[in-house]
């Protein structure tokens, strides 16, 4: 039996919680029947491993390396020393504001950056479809299983995507069902694949906020785009303690 497959089966099995596979490797209680073994030699699954040569080192480093991302799209893009990758995120209820900065900034960006975001609502969203009208590639990382178009609203920017160039990845085979949890987990993917994340807007409780976090805990640059003082906001409160100010493409030459 090939090493990968077995990863691939394993998540398949544990329906790709990092966890629970762990917990299998270190107890050793990967016992496998003789029908498990045919199933495992046959495998023909899109995915990449952690044993695979085109696996990023940068993931390798971060806190609970995916052991499996099954993906759709372009699988070079996961990994190609041609593109500079910046993740950009911000709020699901974005405004008008946090949607123009979205624009302007993936607008003025080098045709050699790479977008990756979590094809979420609101600036994900927005991150992800200027990224393919400005020719930029793009990565989504999604918090369910590789199969499951969700949102609803990015049914179209899920197939796009792949029809263009991008990657869709996920350590969550067909059929998860994304929680509030998986969706959190995701993020730590989302910073470990860049040098720089970008927070273009976010206010309270965001998820956004953790991808940020994630991304100061790796070492990562992190940037925001200031808001009104009007409103409490998350990027204002980042910048103040040593995010870099970004209002245009320009001021994140050097971050990534």
């Amino acid at each position: 039996m090939k090493s990968r497959n077995i990863l691939i089966y394993l998540a398949m099995k544990f329906n790709g919680d990092w966890d629970l596979m762990m917990d299998e490797f270190k107890n050793k209680r990967n016992r496998f029947s003789e029908e498990d073994k045919k199933l495992i030699d046959n495998l023909k699954i899109d995915a990449i491993t952690i044993l695979d040569e085109d696996y990023p080192i940068c993931l390798k480093n971060i806190e609970k390396p995916p052991f499996v991302l099954f993906y759709k799209g372009n699988r070079s893009l996961i990994n190609d020393p041609n593109y500079h990758y910046l993740a950009i995120v911000g709020s699901r209820n974005s405004t008008i504001y946090g949607e123009t900065m979205t624009l302007k900034i993936v607008k003025e960006l080098p045709k050699d950056t790479c977008i990756v975001s979590g094809l979420a609502k609101g600036i994900d969203r927005k991150a992800h479809n200027e990224a393919l009208n400005y020719g930029l590639k793009t990565i989504a990382v999604l918090g369910n299983g590789i199969d499951i178009e969700y949102p609803s609203c990015n049914k179209e920017l899920y197939k796009k995507i792949p029809n263009h160039g991008g990657l869709i990845i996920s350590e969550y085979p067909n059929g998860v069902i994304g929680t509030q949890n998986s969706f959190l987990v995701r993020n730590r993917i989302i910073a470990g694949l860049t040098k720089c994340t970008l927070l273009i807007e976010s206010y309270d409780r965001s998820g956004a906020v953790n991808t940020v976090n994630y991304a100061i805990c790796f070492g990562k640059n992190v940037g925001c785009v200031p808001s009104s003082a009007v409103r409490e906001s998350n990027t204002n409160k980042f910048i103040k303690d040593g995010a870099a100010l970004i209002e245009n493409a320009k001021d994140l030459e050097g971050l990534y």
